[in-house]
């Protein structure tokens, strides 16, 4: 199966997608170019036959078995308790910022299994590796952004320097705000990473969904950030 895949893929290669996408994603030189809605007709494809022979070949190549394979992960009709071992081991193979949010935004498993999700997570959210973090705290605000003392305990807990885990984290924030922005006010920013407190307000005032009284309060919240932090 997985050398017609690969031939598959190479025929949906598009030089200048493959140009536009290196350039979003750095670091990364195994990608072919292949657009998403290719991808996605791919993966259904392999739901219905044999994923699991799909998932035990794949040697990722190209990036885009990796992000195939996450779509085939997320999408596979089972149990929590099978998904576990296939999510940890594409974890390790996480190396850029879209194939862990590729994969994370597949994952609706964590919309029925918030107990066990939590527990299972706090691994990731505890980790000192970039992307480790990064798919922690992206599959937090997709899938327990409601759930607010919980994601505040965890941004208290953070404390890393690498770039693409502060982005998420910061991001993590901005949707925090948003969507809880009574009680957001009254969390304690100085227990946060200072870059974080910083780039989530900002991103939180990018948003159209808040009015602008809120988002002048956030702005005097950022402020008094930055004349502490000197930032």
């Amino acid at each position: 199966m997985i050398e017609k895949v690969k031939e598959e893929l190479l025929s949906f290669k598009d030089e200048k997608y493959q140009v536009f996408t290196s350039s979003l994603i750095p670091n990364v030189d195994n990608i072919l170019g292949v657009r998403l809605k290719e991808l996605r007709r791919i993966a259904k494809k392999i739901l219905k036959n044999d994923p699991f022979d799909f998932l035990a070949k794949n040697d990722d190549e190209f990036m885009e078995l990796t992000i195939i394979e996450a779509m085939v992960i997320g999408n596979l009709k089972t149990d929590f308790l099978t998904l576990k071992p296939l999510i940890e081991k594409f974890v390790l193979k996480i190396n850029n910022w879209s194939t862990c949010d590729t994969f994370c935004s597949n994952l609706k498993c964590f919309n029925k299994n918030k107990e066990q999700g939590k527990i299972f997570l706090n691994k990731y959210l505890n980790s000192n590796k970039e992307f480790e973090l990064r798919f922690g705290f992206v599959i937090l605000l997709k899938y327990f952004i409601n759930d607010f003392n919980y994601i505040v305990e965890k941004l208290k807990n953070y404390n890393n320097d690498s770039y693409y885990s502060k982005m998420a984290v910061s991001w993590c924030l901005a949707e925090l705000i948003i969507k809880n922005y009574k009680q957001s006010i009254n969390i304690d920013y100085s227990k946060l990473h200072p870059f974080v407190v910083n780039k989530g307000l900002t991103k939180a005032l990018e948003s159209y969904r808040l009015n602008e009284a809120q988002k002048e309060k956030l702005r005097q919240l950022r402020n008094l950030h930055k004349q502490k932090n000197k930032i």
